[in-house]
């Protein structure tokens, strides 16, 4: 069960049925879209599993970390870090989800104006969050985590010069290009010790990055200092 999901339905469903009764002509639109897409949001509320999250050395001899939501490019994964390579499954598309949002939306508005706009708009992320669940289901139930299938992208670590973590951002940089992995608020604190230990001299932090940065600031001052006392003469 996922309960903002569950708590958006449910409140947009008190908010359908308070507008009908406060403004009776749009009560027909209200019984058409605004109720049943109310009820649409709570039923995904209660059949869309909570995302399993981070989880760190699961019961398998070959996977080291599972990440279940990372966002690269237009597209949703899911992180899968064995001991020497990296998969990411393809969950669903971002653009599938706009433009889904966007059609609710825009129907909405016709029926009920900026209410039915966000009630469309919302609805469409709540679609997002199903399918998504739904496809990270399909990958576990059917054990594909560590198989390779259409759409999804493998990164073999020997072909990385450089793993990045910064903020809620995973860098991963080779000679043929880079490839950043967005991931919710929280995720990085977690899985810093995990990609340490992984990638060893290959990852880099924030803090490890600030800390080169002020030790290349003090060597240039250090320098700085040196070459000015060098101009003064000797007596």
């Amino acid at each position: 069960m996922r309960k903002n999901i569950l708590v958006v339905g449910v409140a947009m469903l008190a908010l359908a049925l308070l507008f009908g009764v406060s403004y009776p002509p749009a009560f027909l639109f209200i019984v058409l879209f605004g109720i049943p897409i109310s009820i649409l949001n709570t039923i995904l509320g209660l059949i869309t599993r909570t995302p399993p999250g981070l989880e760190l050395q699961p019961e398998s001899a070959n996977i080291r970390l599972i990440i279940d939501r990372g966002v690269v490019r237009a597209s949703i994964y899911q992180l899968v870090f064995l001991n020497s390579k990296l998969i990411l499954k393809r969950l669903t598309s971002v653009m599938i989800t706009v433009i889904l949002a966007l059609v609710l939306a825009v129907v909405g508005f016709e029926v009920l104006g900026i209410i039915g706009a966000l009630m469309g708009g919302i609805t469409g992320f709540s679609l997002q969050e199903f399918l998504t669940q739904r496809m990270r289901n399909k990958i576990g139930t059917e054990m594909q985590l560590t198989s390779l299938g259409k759409n999804d992208i493998e990164i073999d670590y020997n072909d990385l010069l450089e793993v990045r973590l910064v903020k809620s951002r995973l860098y991963l940089i080779s000679e043929n290009g880079s490839l950043t992995a967005n991931f919710p608020r929280g995720y990085s604190r977690k899985i810093r010790p995990m990609l340490a230990d992984l990638f060893e001299t290959k990852f880099t932090d924030e803090e490890s990055l600030r800390a080169a940065e002020a030790a290349e600031k003090e060597n240039e001052k250090r320098q700085h200092s040196r070459s000015d006392r060098g101009k003064f003469s000797r007596r």
